[in-house]
């Protein structure tokens, strides 16, 4: 079996839909051909891992412009979609095609490949568009959320199967006219790279954390992060000196939330910018209490894979995410974190003084994470149920043939 997957982002772009990508088709490579169509490393590539083995990738061409820019960033997903089109017509006929949602209507050039190669199209959902773009205010034009929708309802209508990564998200799917049946659970995962103790703890002197409890947010620092309320929680915290919280990365809101912390002179928050992946892991690892933040409204919309990341550390996490949303259903069925509410900086530095003072067992709550990851989320577990859904979709459309 051949199977094409259409993405901008892939190794050694840094990007998280690069990573699992990456992993994912290496995975499905042991045991059918795999092709990907992408673009060329543009997202922080120095900073991701090496490009899968056994995988045929095909390298787009498409404008390289600043991505701090809408209008830069419009055009280099632009250039890319038309490239990618091309591209995927043209690559050896395969048996199914699978797209995610990056950039978010790569899905059309996966549809239409589909449809020109006469096979059976698969939609990974990763993200909600417009969705996101609304709750976060960025997407105000009534005409051109109609039509974004109406893409994703021909989208939605001609996949053979939908792929949600969250049960909020099929839910969503679901109530906005997906057929249940049609819609497939698989949540992502994590590599179980747990780094050794010591190397933990040279980047803990490293970084000069010997002796505070360290609280990290990794990863994106975005506008859907909502991280506003970190500082805020840092703010309020200020009077704890043991407690030192880390916003590790690089995104769209960086610069406005290191203003803000300098405004409000605070000396208990630093930020880093994204570092090369052995060392990020070693930070991380080094962490004692994880952060997971959204902003409202994205119920459904998201689930941030850094998640199960942090569960592979074993660390405990607190989560500020919307109730009945994929995390606090994790955090229900696990112990493994606490949630508050979304922009409750008050309820955040709550829940941080909890585990820095110990009256929440940090090391108990984060080995019933561990445990969880082992049974659900660890990589080969997660790319296991892409194969059977990938092979399903092939085998039925060949059965439908035989009839």
């Amino acid at each position: 079996m051949r199977v094409l997957f259409v993405n901008q982002y892939y190794p050694p772009d840094a990007s998280a839909t690069a990573h699992l990508l990456g992993e994912l088709s290496e995975d499905l490579a042991r045991h059918h051909e795999v092709w990907v169509v992408a673009g060329r490393p543009s997202y922080n590539p120095e900073g991701g891992s090496l490009e899968p083995q056994g995988v045929r990738v095909v390298r787009c061409w498409s404008t390289r412009f600043a991505r701090t820019r809408m209008a830069g960033r419009l055009a280099n997903y632009l250039t890319f979609l038309i490239s990618s089109l091309i591209r995927s017509m043209r690559v050896p006929h395969p048996d199914v095609v699978v797209a995610m949602t990056d950039p978010p209507v790569i899905g059309l050039v996966g549809l239409l490949a589909a449809r020109r190669h006469r096979v059976p199209f698969v939609y990974v959902c990763q993200d909600i568009f417009p969705d996101v773009a609304v709750a976060l205010g960025r997407a105000d034009n009534p005409l051109a959320v109609r039509l974004w929708r109406a893409l994703n309802g021909s989208l939605r209508r001609g996949a053979a199967s939908l792929v949600a990564i969250g049960r909020d998200m099929a839910e969503k799917l679901i109530a906005e006219g997906v057929p249940p049946e049609r819609i497939a659970l698989a949540p992502n995962w994590a590599s179980d790279s747990r780094p050794d103790p010591s190397v933990v703890s040279r980047a803990r002197r490293g970084a000069g954390w010997e002796g505070r409890f360290v609280v990290m947010h990794g990863g994106n620092v975005g506008l859907a992060q909502n991280l506003d309320a970190l500082v805020e929680a840092a703010e309020l915290l200020r009077d704890s000196p043991d407690i030192l919280i880390v916003v590790m990365g690089d995104g769209a809101a960086r610069k406005d939330l290191q203003a803000q912390a300098s405004r409000l002179g605070l000396s208990n928050i630093e930020f880093l910018p994204q570092r090369p992946k052995a060392e990020a892991q070693a930070l991380l690892a080094a962490a004692d209490l994880h952060v997971i933040s959204l902003a409202p409204g994205l119920w459904g919309c998201v689930v941030p894979s850094k998640l199960y990341g942090i569960l592979a550390l074993a660390r405990p996490f607190v989560a500020a995410v919307e109730p009945q949303s994929e995390i606090d259903r994790v955090i229900q069925e696990t112990e493994a974190g606490v949630r508050t509410d979304p922009g409750d900086s008050k309820a955040l530095a709550s829940a941080i003084a909890e585990f820095a003072s110990g009256e929440r067992d940090g090391p108990e709550v984060g080995a019933r994470g561990r445990k969880e990851f082992e049974l659900t989320y660890e990589r080969s577990i997660a790319t296991d149920r892409y194969l059977r859904l990938i092979e399903s979709v092939v085998g039925g459309r060949e059965e439908r043939r035989k009839v």
